[in-house]
């Protein structure tokens, strides 16, 4: 029997409040992981802390605020309003193989990398002052903190939260509206322009690959390497070493160095030659376009971020 595709239907208010649920999620998250930080910074205010344990204190209470409770409470109470969209037949999913998976890690750095010089290149056309958080908040802490809160706990949690339960809700419309839409809300919930410039690019290239093989753990991994790569092999690299220490150091960097720019280069290749693997994502269902995005929520979330985005710079 030949198989007859549903004839596709515009659900303009089911698109406009199930988007609008997703934003509303991604400002309740920042809301109460601030509520809970505030708390906690009242209650430790006095703690006779050196300046290392205090930082090492603050990113871990930041992941714990963020990760662990406000997403899952976010989920809960809002995302989970979401109707989940049928998830494809096995046979329609795209397994990865290793190759296949070590093809996209340099265009996901390609992307991160190109996002991290835009925003360098921003600061310095606007004379220097914008606030790099991650850099700032990793630089002072411990690796072993990077490595559980950046590596570990940060991209697992975020992969759930934006990729797996949003897309999950959304693509019942068209994928890649609901792919653009949760990048968004990954985008701007990092709070400050210079994560965002890379933030967006990375989210639409995770949601892609979730999409097409309906595997979270493929994106995980990738989010939980570029971390690692952005944020805990310079912290190692850097660190205070003496004598034949500081050399291994310094051929270390050098090493890492000409790393990056290998993998800059093949990445911006890929995504070149390759592109057609990316895009289009083929859907029985039309795009819906504006009520993903002219909704009470997507509107809020904007706002809120914005907001966001200049209070950070005010406060750096």
């Amino acid at each position: 029997m030949e198989y007859q595709a549903a004839e596709p239907l515009q659900d303009v208010k089911g698109a406009r409040r199930a988007a609008s649920l997703c934003a509303f999620a991604a400002v309740a998250e920042i809301a109460i992981s601030y509520a809970l930080m505030f708390a906690a910074s009242f209650f430790l205010n006095g703690a006779s802390l050196d300046e290392r344990a205090g930082s090492n204190l603050v990113l871990i209470l930041n992941t714990v605020t963020v990760n662990l409770i406000a997403m899952p409470l976010c989920w809960f109470l809002l995302l989970r309003r979401v109707t989940k969209a049928d998830v494809p037949e096995t046979g329609s999913r795209t397994p990865l193989s290793f190759s296949k998976l070590l093809f996209y890690f340099p265009c996901a750095f390609a992307l991160m990398y190109t996002g991290s010089m835009a925003g360098k290149l921003i600061d310095a056309l606007i004379g220097g002052g914008l606030t790099d958080v991650a850099q700032n908040a990793i630089s002072s802490v411990d690796p072993w903190v990077t490595l559980v809160c950046a590596v570990i706990v940060a991209p697992a949690a975020e992969e759930l939260f934006f990729r797996k339960a949003m897309i999950d809700r959304l693509s019942d419309y068209h994928p890649f509206d609901a792919i653009l839409l949760s990048a968004l809300l990954f985008a701007l919930v990092h709070g400050n322009i210079t994560q965002f410039l890379y933030a967006l690019p990375l989210g639409i290239l995770f949601g892609i690959i979730y999409y097409r093989t309906q595997n979270i753990g493929y994106t995980i991994l990738l989010h939980a390497a570029l971390n690692a790569l952005g944020g805990l092999v310079p912290q190692l690299l850097t660190g205070p070493a003496e004598g034949e220490a500081s050399i291994v150091l310094l051929l270390g960097s050098a090493v890492f160095g000409l790393f990056v720019l290998a993998m800059f280069i093949t990445g911006v290749v890929l995504l070149i030659v390759k592109r057609k693997q990316f895009l289009p994502i083929p859907s029985d269902h039309p795009h819906c376009g504006k009520p993903f995005f002219l909704n009470a929520g997507f509107i809020v979330a904007c706002i809120a971020f914005i907001a966001l985005f200049v209070l950070t710079e005010i406060l750096a």
